[in-house]
């Protein structure tokens, strides 16, 4: 019997409501109805490092490293060293966020939600962050996955604190970790069936005598779920104080290496993205593992290739607070509202074998580690070496009596070398990196002999080119070598400024590429001395046009250099700069420098860090330098809180001795130089043995004042606080004196009434009229 057919408009019906019902289901449908897009785990841990790998002991990081994207973890806390729970809370909140520190200096033993259901130590972790000044908010990862509605899954208490809402109740599924490979294989297989997002925490691995403990608020973890212990479990996680019985590294890698097998394996059928993350230091700081396979969040494939993040722009290197914008991404949800520090994880270009890719991490986690065994050496050696220059220039300097002669001449010879020698150990420090020292058997000392061969070779070339002959022709050229240096590595990727005695270092995760706050100081003060030993000479020779372009151009190269996002990248140097080199560019061309038009050099050195700050926010949120982060955080409410922040670490600084050395020795000796043979009062202070050396070079006291402007503005602007001034003195006082022992060496009689240098000084034109200006 045959089915009577439907009417037209009946079947036309059908297929509208047909065509109406599966447009409302693609249109709102969950996350998790999304098909097409594949689920996301978060395996994380803490303290595991690429020489933690081994093929035999723990296979499936080796496969990882093979199969996928690998690379470099900062995991950087509130504090220098973080602890399980810092990591954990780094991916809840998006930003840095630390638990509260115990008094013995003791991690918290992570823990499981009771029966509460909260996360134990919720609340210490909310007044933490309360009381730092980074905006964190505790449990932001969970809000959005509940406002959502994108169904998640925790696996373990790292996960609990990962997943979190505001009020520390975990968003979604949360399940203890299983005590089984098999287990949690299956647990991870059932979660990634269900849920968009699936976390695990794989366990810690800690040094010898940095055992986590529990706190006393903590509550006694639930028990293991029935049937488990059937199976033949996993090694357990020892966590106890006492170094004798804790496991060795080896050990503790493989526990967590067989939880990190279990759950890639409970992830193969869902064809899952997969991210393996140290999230935190394991009592020792040091740069973490990172692995990644499947599919990224731009639609490339995390394989045959090292990890970066918009953070870092470094090949091989993220950070801890780049997981969560990677989650969000990856299972969907915009977050481009949200003012998260970090930036999505991606995978770089294909580079050559697996073999090579993780030779090339272990080399950076090498230098890593050992430049920070010899920088606190090389700055105190500095700072100590600087205190003896200064007392033997103010003793040696303001001696009377011929300088043709013994004891006087060798003795400003020697102090010539000395200072010019000193003046090219910054820069030096930076040239290191062109030699692998970390790479020797003995590499602390290796480091040592790169360093003084750099400096002998700029002081050599400094002492024997024709630019001897010049009263600033020395220290013009270590000048001139320091900004060359500086600006040619911020043009090509900063790796000279990275992992550098007076850069920034990747395991303190405070810059990653760019000009760093010393660097910047250098820059500033090498820039100067530079205009000021090219403009001397032309204006020597009636040409105050030239003079003043080649201030002014040179002032504008290093101004784009220092600021621009994607070179330098820094907020607070380009105020600085434009007010010292616009100072400079006034006297330079005759005129004088007024209240006025410093103040309207401020105003356009605003305009111009504001311009070139939205040009960066405009970016897209992954593309952003710090410049457009820092305009965004001051969108969102954030200026406050990093303005205290400034001001804290400025205060925290500001006591440290081997800064207040040198700030201080190097003002106290450019007052003597430069203001104390100035004649005032019936010539009565102006009959010393300095006394012409200003007159010699016009330009030298507007240059000091332009230097001392920009690392005012320097030090008022960047967190470094008196670092910025002290580093700019380390290089511009041993120019100066330099300069000064040259001058004494020219004038056998003290210089009363001695020539200038270069064949004849036009008064008229230059002198006279230069030093108006200046007194202006």
């Amino acid at each position: 019997m045959l089915t009577p057919a439907r009417p037209r408009a009946s079947v036309l019906r059908s297929a509208v409501l047909t065509l109406v019902l599966s447009l409302a289901g693609i249109l709102f449908a969950t996350p998790a109805q999304a098909a097409d897009e594949p689920p996301v785990l978060l395996v994380g841990m803490t303290g595991v490092r690429w020489d933690d790998v081994t093929t035999l002991t723990t296979p499936a990081l080796w496969s990882l490293s093979r199969e996928g994207s690998i690379g470099l973890v900062a995991a950087r806390s509130v504090a220098s060293r973080s602890c399980p729970a810092d990591g954990w809370l780094a991916v809840s909140t998006g930003t840095r966020a630390a638990d509260v520190r115990a008094d013995d200096g003791t991690c918290r033993t992570l823990r499981d939600p009771g029966e509460s259901g909260q996360v134990p130590g919720w609340d210490d972790y909310v007044a933490a962050a309360d009381a730092e000044s980074y905006g964190a908010q505790p449990g932001f990862l969970g809000d959005m996955l509940a406002e959502t509605g994108a169904p998640a899954t925790g696996i373990g208490p790292g996960a609990a604190i990962a997943l979190a809402d505001a009020a520390g109740i975990p968003v979604g599924t949360h399940e203890i970790l299983p005590a089984t490979s098999t287990s949690l294989t299956r647990a991870v297989r059932d979660a990634l069936d269900a849920s968009r997002l699936v976390v695990v925490d794989a366990g810690s691995l800690r040094d010898p005598g940095y055992a986590t403990t529990a706190r006393p608020s903590t509550p006694q973890p639930t028990a293991t779920a029935p049937g488990e212990e059937l199976e033949e479990p996993l090694p357990p996680e020892v966590s106890t104080p006492d170094a004798i019985i804790e496991p060795s590294r080896a050990i503790q890698a493989q526990v967590i290496d067989a939880r990190i097998g279990a759950a890639i394996a409970g992830a193969q059928r869902s064809g899952a993205t997969v991210l393996v993350v140290s999230l935190a230091d394991s009592g020792r700081t040091s740069l973490q593992l990172a692995a990644a396979t499947g599919l990224a969040p731009n639609g490339d494939e995390y394989v045959d290739s090292l990890l970066t993040s918009g953070s870092t722009r470094q090949a091989g290197l993220i950070q801890t607070v780049d997981v969560t914008p990677t989650l969000l991404d990856g299972i969907g949800l915009d977050n481009s509202a949200a003012s998260l520090s970090g930036a999505v994880i991606l995978p770089g270009p294909s580079t050559a074998t697996a073999t090579a890719r993780v030779a090339q991490l272990l080399d950076i986690q090498r230098h890593a580690m050992m430049v920070t065994r010899v920088s606190g050496t090389y700055s105190a050696r500095l700072v100590l070496i600087q205190a003896v220059l200064f007392i033997a220039a103010a003793i040696i300097l303001t001696r009377t009596g011929r300088s043709d002669r013994a004891p006087l001449r060798p003795a400003l010879r020697a102090l010539q070398i000395s200072a010019l020698a000193l003046a090219a150990a910054p820069v030096a420090s930076f040239l290191t990196n062109t030699i692998p020292w970390w790479r020797s058997d003995m590499p602390v000392t290796m480091f040592w002999w790169v360093l003084l061969g750099w400096v002998a070779l700029i002081t050599t070339v400094a002492l024997v080119g024709p630019w001897r002959r010049n009263l600033l022709g020395p220290a013009g050229l270590v000048a001139g070598v320091t900004v060359a240096v500086l600006v040619v590595d911020a043009c090509t990727g900063s790796t000279l400024v990275i992992d550098s005695p007076m850069g920034a270092h990747r395991v303190l995760a405070a810059r990653f590429y760019g000009m760093s706050n010393q660097a910047f100081a250098l820059l500033t003060a090498a820039g100067l001395l530079l205009a000021v030993a090219i403009a001397d000479p032309l204006l020597r020779r009636g040409r105050r046009g030239i003079a003043t372009a080649v201030v002014a151009g040179l002032g504008l190269l290093i101004v784009v250099v220092d600021g621009a996002p994607g070179l330098g990248s820094d907020f607070g140097g380009p105020p600085a700069l434009i007010l010292a080199f616009a100072m400079l560019t006034i006297v330079v061309s005759g005129r004088k420098v007024s209240w006025k038009s410093v103040a309207l050099i401020g105003l356009v050195g605003v305009v111009v860090v504001g311009g070139f700050a939205v040009l960066d926010w405009m970016r897209p949120p992954a593309d952003r330098t710090h410049l457009g982060r820092f305009f965004a955080t001051v969108l969102d409410g954030g200026l406050w809180d990093v303005v205290g922040r400034k001001i804290a670490v400025n205060l925290r600084v500001l006591t440290s001795w081997r800064y207040l050395v040198t700030a201080i020795g190097g003002i106290a000796l450019t007052w003597l130089v430069v203001v104390g043979g100035r004649p005032r009062r019936g010539e009565l202070m102006g009959q010393g043995p300095l006394a012409g050396l200003t007159r010699a070079v016009p330009l030298l006291r507007p240059a000091v004042a332009s230097i001392a402007a920009a690392l005012t503005v320097g030090f008022l602007m960047n967190d470094s606080g008196i670092v910025v001034p002290a580093t700019g003195i380390a290089l511009a006082v041993p120019c100066l004196v330099a300069a000064a022992a040259q001058w004494r060496l020219g004038a056998p009689d003290g210089g009363l009434d001695q020539p200038a240098p270069d064949g004849g000084l036009d008064e008229p034109v230059s002198g006279a009229s230069v030093e108006a200006s200046a007194r202006g």
